[in-house]
């Protein structure tokens, strides 16, 4: 049985209808949400790959400092019961040098030739010597020393707690604004959480017998 023509004619109108403007822009919309959620998915996936790495990098830091630390500490050695009177305390240098109770850089050994030790370190996890800190600091040493057992001639050894913390810039960029690892913000007792990242180590160090 045939259609009458009327009905062939709007059958074939509706089967070669296109998209209306309302279609492509609800279309266009879907793709776009999609789009910037995919987009946020990958800086996150991004700055959380990034954080745990300079995290990990931080406690190798961290570890690194403390057995700097506690190696200094071995020339800590008198008085003893033969030496009552003596004191070897200056020659332990990150011991002897800093103010007690407060935070700071452990700059004792930077500027020296050779330079053996850095409070500043590049991406890698490596020291910078004093001429590159500005610049090219990433993550940045500081420590606190507080007694906990004051030396007492001549038998009573000292006991130091040691406190080391690292600290990096927050965000994806890897070149942080230069002059940032300074005395100044290592005084701070609580960074700034908005600015920077943090990472603590605590230990002690005994007075040692010679």
């Amino acid at each position: 049985m045939r259609l009458p023509r009327s009905s062939r004619s709007s059958s074939r109108t509706r089967s070669t209808r296109g998209y209306t403007a309302i279609e492509v822009l609800m279309a266009m919309t879907v793709m776009t949400i999609g789009a910037a959620a995919v987009m946020s998915m990958q800086k996150a996936s991004i700055q959380g790959n990034l954080d745990a790495r300079k995290t990990d990098m931080a406690n190798s830091i961290a570890r690194m400092w403390v057995e700097r630390i506690e190696r200094d500490a071995m020339q800590w050695t008198l008085p003893n019961a033969q030496n009552p009177t003596l004191n070897n305390f200056a020659g332990a240098l990150l011991l002897s040098t800093p103010t007690y109770g407060a935070w700071g850089l452990p700059s004792y050994y930077m500027g020296s030739s050779p330079e053996t030790m850095s409070y500043a370190f590049d991406i890698l996890g490596r020291d910078l010597p004093a001429t590159d800190v500005s610049a090219n600091t990433v993550f940045c040493v500081n420590y606190r020393l507080q007694w906990l057992v004051p030396q007492a001639l001549p038998l009573e050894p000292g006991l130091i707690r040691v406190d080391v913390r690292v600290l990096w810039t927050r965000g994806i960029s890897n070149d942080p604004a230069p002059g940032w690892c300074t005395a100044t913000n290592a005084a701070q007792t609580t960074p700034d959480p908005t600015e920077y990242r943090s990472l603590y180590l605590t230990t002690t160090v005994k007075q040692g017998a010679q």
